[in-house]
């Protein structure tokens, strides 16, 4: 029993002396997830607004571009879609990390 706990505890130091190897500590990570999903969420708005900007300006009368305001907002409309399902499956998959026994 207890060589078996000493085996383990030797693959866990060699697997970590690997992860060292290729991560060194006080290295410049990349940016957290939060930041990752908050700069999605702003590009998904962005869109948005160019979308309105662009129809608004078809109905205004500035601008005679109605495909491409229409382009555009149905952009805007697949990548809010895109956001929603992505926003399902990450509550989805935290309901089922919580139904898990501890």
């Amino acid at each position: 029993m207890l060589s078996s706990i000493q085996a383990s505890l030797q693959q866990m130091q060699a697997a970590q002396a690997q992860l060292a190897e290729v991560l060194p500590s006080g290295a410049a990570q990349g940016p957290s997830f939060t930041q990752h999903v908050g700069g999605l969420l702003r590009a998904a708005d962005d869109k948005g607004h160019a979308a309105q900007a662009a129809v608004g300006a078809v109905e205004s009368g500035r601008s005679d571009d109605l495909v491409g305001a229409m382009l555009k907002s149905q952009e805007a409309s697949l990548n809010f879609n895109m956001m929603m399902q992505v926003r399902n499956k990450v509550v989805g998959a935290f309901d089922e990390l919580m139904k898990l026994p501890i």
